[in-house]
Parts: C-alpha cells; structure tokens; sequence
C-alpha cells in the first residue's frame, strides 16, 4: 500500500530543493512552434548551448549530417501537454512506435525493434546525455525518465545511432536535460486531471562567471485509469557545468528517483474491450507491482583542439535498487545492480587533399553487476528463496565514421564498429546451471548525402546490425545453464530525404533490413513467462514518412498560422520461408500508424490543436490467427499566455471514449489458451496546467 503522508513529505521536499532562492532572472519562454528538423517554424529566439551540451539549433544541424532517419525533438513539442512517457514525448516523430502499457512503460520500437517483447526495453540504446541508460546486457526500462527535465530528444534509427555505440536494428534515442545556460531562471509547473492525476514540477537554473546549475525535481501521484494502477514518484535531475578554460569544460550530472508503481496486467481481447478499467485480477490478489530506487552520476568534458576538432571524455555508475512481485510462477523480483562504463570520442573538420573531410571516432564501454534474488510471491511480499544468481555482463564498442565530400554537394560516408560483449551468470542455489558466454564482431557501414540545395537532403546507407541476447533472453526458464540462443544479425538497406521548400517540409525514409536470429518472443501460458527462441531468417522493411504544411498565415490577424503536421509508419515484418511459420507476418505492431495535428496559433498568446490517431488491426500471434482491432482516437492540446510569467495549458485524449487495445504482448497460438494479453487504451481523460517563470 502507498503511504499518502510519506508521499506529501516528499512533494515538500521537491519544494523547498527546486525553489532555492536567488538565479539569474529567466527568459522569456518562447512560444514559436518547433518540431523537428523537418519543420516549418516561426522565427524564435535561439537557446544558449554550452561546449558540452550543444543546443537544439547547432543539435539539429549535426544530425542532419546523418545519411538516414534521425530526428529532434525540442520541447517545445511536448511542454504544453501532460508528458508522461514516450507515447507523449515521441507523438508524430516519423517511424517511432510507442504505445502505452500503464504508468511510463511503454511498447517502444524503431523499426521492428524488440517487437516481440512483452515488457520493458530490447533492441534500442537509450541515453540521457549520451550516458547509456540500458543496463550492460542491452536490456532496460522507462520508469525514471523525467521528460520535463529535457530540452530535447535526439532519435537515431537503425546504423545512425552509430555515434552513441548504437549495435542494434533500432537505433538509439538520446535525452538532452536543460542546463543553466539554456534554462535560466525559476519554473513552477502544476499539472492536474482525470484519475486524480497531480504533478508538481520545480526547476532552477543558475549562471555564474565560469560554470551554470540546473536542480529540477517532479512529483507525481495518480490512480491511473485501470485498478491496481496506482504510481507515486519524485524525480530529481541536476547538472552542473564548470568552464575550466577558453578550450575546456566539464559537467557533472546527479539523478535519483523514487518511484513505487503497481502493475494492473493484461487482459483477454474480451475483457480489455468490454471492462477495459479492470486490471488482471492475479494482478491485485498477488500485489504486482515495480519499485525503483536509483542514484545515476557521470561526468562529460569536452575539449576544443581548436581547427574545428573536439573530443569528449567522461565516466559514469548507476546504481538500482529494483523490487517487483509479480505472477507467481515468477515470484517476487528483488534485484541491486551497479552499472558503470567510461567513453571517449574525437570528432570534427580538416581538408583531404583539398576536400573537406568530417571524422568521428570513439569508444563506449558498459559494465554491470546484478544481484538477482527471487523469492516465492506471497501477496506481494517475499516468501522463500527460489534463486540467487550474480549477473555479470560488458559491452565495449569501438567505433568510426568519415563524411568525405568529394564535391560541394555529394559526401561519402563509411564507417564501422567493433563489438565485444561478455555475459555470466553465477548461480548460487545450483552451481550447475551457471554459464557464460562472449561474443564478437565487426559491423561495417557505407553511405552517401547529396545536397540537392542546401534545404533538400537525399541520402542512402547500408548498415549492419549485431544484437547479442540479454539475461532475461538467456536465463528464461529455469534451464541449466544459458539457453543456447545466437545473436541477432542485420543488414538493412535505407533510402530517403528530408528538406523544406515553401510552406512544406518532409522527412521521409524507405527500408528494407534482411535479420539472421531474429530474437522473437512469446507468452507460453497463464502466469508463465516469455520464451524466446531464434528465427531463422525474417525481413523487416517500412516507410518513415514525416509531411508538415504551414497552410496559412495572418488568417484571423497579423502573426497567426495554421499548421498541418502528419506522420505516417509503414512497417512490413514477416517470416523468411520459416519451417512452421512459413512467410507469416511478425506480430506485435500494427502495419499502419498515422498521427496528425492541426495547430492554429494566435500569434503568441493562444493556440488549440486537435490530433488523431489512428492504428490498423495487428497480429497478436505467430500462426497469425488472432488480431488486435484497429483503432482511430481524437484528442486536443491547447494554451494561452496570460502574460510572460504565466502559461495555461489543457490536454485531452480518446474525446469520443472509445475502447481500443493500446498494445499487446505477443503468443505462441490463441488455441491453446484464453490468453490475457492485451492492454487497453485509455478512455477519454482530460489534463490541465500552469507554469510559472521567474
């Protein structure tokens, strides 16, 4: 049970460490609309970057240097909503699927990525601040993101994330926390709706001489929409920025989180359609729930070369406490890691033989240590001791790009990654079923930018994709010793362009990735875990289509537009000739995904934005005999600027209260069982706010 006054004590703490006196006087929070590189924006007054932390403006214009799909993501984009998780945050970014399981988890992939994974994270590298946010072994959860701490979100799908050690078919996606310098000044943000929904945000920035602060911290409590729903949390991020010299500067970043979050489950098709509010009933008789208590800290210092070249060198450790009862033939989940790594890059311009040349190159190292207890569930609380493992993983990457540009317009870009990875489980019940394994290999890429103007980008890439399987993957069922699984392997090949001409803008990429080992995985049965097995071979292939038009200008009075942005995923995943599923389609994402937005803004004071989503049916199991129904849902955001202190904004979504399943987890075969799979969607819920800025 949740302990209300304790969770009062903690909002008062967030108070009085976010609202510490004195700062530099805030900013005017700009109110021009900004998307990502795709988007057609108003002009704005241009966040400060610091060495270390560039901004979204000289952000954007790096990642457009990528020969494949990449977006920005500023704040702007999702300050004015209740931002929970990255259904919220990534809403119209080309080819992002998130969808919503309860509280901050979600479904999230790139390009088919972890598609089969019923729970938390596979086949992404996730960063905050280019730190890895994943445990060693690949895997990882969402649960302590704060996305009202970032000033944006750097997507990279597929062989683009090779900056950031991305290895794996979907890519990375890396969040950017505000800083001194881009955020000065004092923000109080209330935010308050269905379900009894409160959120308390605070947030201080500082400039000084030769370094910046930035303190924020965010309370939550809600009942969530289904029963056994419940989450409370505090979430503190800072960072602090020291200028060493007129060449040097280093930043240290401290996060902690407290989160204590109960876990509803999933439904029958019937059941999350008809009763969608009620959770799995073993779920409230057996208390499921995923607590978290976390410390991260790192450190970034880039140095200037001067000529143009850089490099960063930095550190970091993590430290989790995890407690999560959940079915009874798993137990009760008890687990203290400690993950910590170091990283190294050099990057920037010289001339080749009179050609202008761009290098980056670097190393980024994971190391973890898992203590994995597991005890029998009686309740919710510990019964006894069904296994003790030490967890043990490393992921070192190495790895290289060039952008030759033999003419003005056309860039050569080449580079590659060297992998290694190490996995060992010591099993102290049952010596006999420890094990371990290494794995590694070489990842080439090739690619070409052409600069058909300097708005308008083409470009084309084949990229190779290595993903070694995590403990959850090796370790499932009880086996003596790993499962003997192989890594993943890809080549994807993807064309594209992005650019803006007129009052119209797009991002728009085609790919095709031919996968050896897929890791698929499954729900074998009531209140027994996923098994994951190796296809064969599978295809994976889509469109990411991004089309924004700014329809309009000075319609109602000077200063306003009107504002269309639509973003379409085609995603085309199926069996390669497999021996029992022969050229099946893959479940677990629907083959359509449309999401669009029509913003009317009255110059600076006042804007409304209805949105839709829409999904088409998708098929929930391997002999496809089963389908998720599709869904189309409404929902608003808008805001008014009382005056330069004080902002009003209001969200709603699923307006006509429709029963849609949000996502699902994949099965082996809906014959075999009444299979509760399925997370319903939301019904409608409205949100409100206010900020306030000193």
């Amino acid at each position: 049970m949740f302990n209300k006054k304790q969770f009062v004590f903690r909002i008062l703490v967030a108070l009085v460490l976010g609202g510490m006196a004195g700062g530099a006087p805030a900013l005017a929070e700009d109110k021009a609309i900004v998307m990502e590189e795709i988007q057609v924006t108003a002009p704005k007054e241009k966040s400060a970057g610091t060495l270390t932390v560039p901004s979204n403006e000289e952000a954007e214009k790096e990642i457009k240097k990528a020969p494949g799909g990449v977006n920005v993501v500023a704040e702007e984009t999702f300050e004015d909503t209740y931002t929970l998780n990255f259904e919220d945050t990534l809403a119209l970014v080309p080819g992002a699927y998130a969808q919503k399981r309860f509280g901050e988890e979600v479904r999230l992939s790139l390009r088919g990525s972890g598609l089969a994974r019923g729970f938390h994270l596979l086949g992404l590298r996730l960063l905050q601040d280019g730190i890895p946010y994943n445990l060693a072994d690949g895997s990882g959860d969402f649960q302590e993101m704060d996305f009202l701490a970032l000033q944006r979100i750097e997507v990279y799908k597929g062989g683009n994330a090779l900056q950031y050690g991305g290895i794996t078919l979907g890519g990375a996606i890396n969040l950017i926390t505000k800083n001194g310098k881009s955020h000065p000044g004092q923000m109080f943000r209330f935010d308050g709706g269905s379900d009894q929904t409160f959120r308390l945000h605070v947030q201080s920035g500082y400039q000084f001489d030769k370094s910046d602060l930035f303190v924020s911290v965010t309370a939550t409590t809600s009942d969530g929409f289904r029963d056994h729903a419940d989450q409370e949390n505090v979430k503190f991020n800072s960072n602090y920025g020291l200028q060493l010299s007129d060449t040097v500067e280093t930043r240290f970043y401290l996060s902690t989180n407290v989160i204590a979050q109960e876990l509803p489950g999933t439904l029958t098709l019937g059941e999350a359609l008809s009763n969608p509010e009620n959770a799995n009933p073993s779920a409230i008789t057996q208390n499921w729930q995923r607590d978290i208590n976390s410390v991260r800290f790192s450190n970034k210092t880039t140095f200037d070369l001067g000529g143009g070249r850089f490099a960063d060198v930095g550190a970091y450790v993590n430290h989790k406490n995890l407690y999560h009862p959940i079915t009874s033939f798993v137990g009760v989940i008890d687990q203290t890691s400690v993950d910590y790594g170091v990283f190294a890059q050099a990057y920037g311009t010289y001339t080749l033989s009179g050609y202008k040349n761009e290098f980056r190159g670097g190393v980024l190292s994971q190391f973890g240590h898992t203590n994995a207890l597991v005890f029998q569930n009686i309740g919710g609380a510990r019964g006894a001791l069904t296994a003790d493992q030490d967890l043990s993983a490393e992921t070192v990457v190495l790895y290289g790009e060039n952008h030759f540009y033999f003419n003005p317009k056309w860039a050569l870009v080449t580079g590659g990654q060297v992998i290694y990875a190490g996995r060992e489980a010591e099993n102290k019940l049952n010596p006999a079923r420890s094990d371990s394994q290494t794995t590694a290999t070489f990842n080439p890429r090739v690619g070409v930018m052409y600069h058909h103007t300097p708005a308008i980008q083409m470009f084309a890439n084949v990229t190779r994709s290595y993903e070694p399987p995590d403990f959850t993957n090796l370790t499932q069922g009880g086996a003596a010793g790993f499962v003997p699984l192989s890594a993943q392997k890809a080549w994807t090949v993807e064309v594209g362009t992005r650019g803006q001409h007129g009052r119209a803008s797009w991002d728009i990429a085609l790919y095709r990735a031919w996968v050896d080992d897929e890791l698929l995985q499954f729900t074998t049965g009531p209140g027994f875990p996923a098994s994951t097995f190796n296809a064969d071979a599978t295809i994976h292939q889509g469109v990411e289509a991004g089309l924004d038009f700014l329809l309009v200008e000075n319609l109602l009075q000077g200063g306003d537009r009107l504002q269309w942005r639509n973003a379409y995923t085609y995603s085309d995943f199926n069996f390669d000739g497999n021996a029992q599923h022969g050229d099946n389609t893959l479940p677990g994402q629907p083959p359509h995904f449309y999401q669009t937005e029509l913003r009317y803004a009255h110059q600076d004071k006042w804007f409304v934005a209805p949105t839709l989503e829409a999904a088409s049916s998708a098929y929930v199991d391997f002999s496809n005999r089963l389908k998720a129904p599709g869904y189309a849902i409404l929902g608003f955001t808008a805001g008014y600027t009382v005056n330069k202190s004080i902002d009003l904004f209001a969200n709603g979504r699923n307006m006509l209260d429709k029963n849609f399943i949000s996502t699902f987890s994949t099965i082996a075969t809906p014959t075999a069982f009444n299979q509760a799979a399925f997370y319903p969607g939301d019904d409608r819920r409205i949100f409100g706010g206010v900020r306030l800025k000193f």
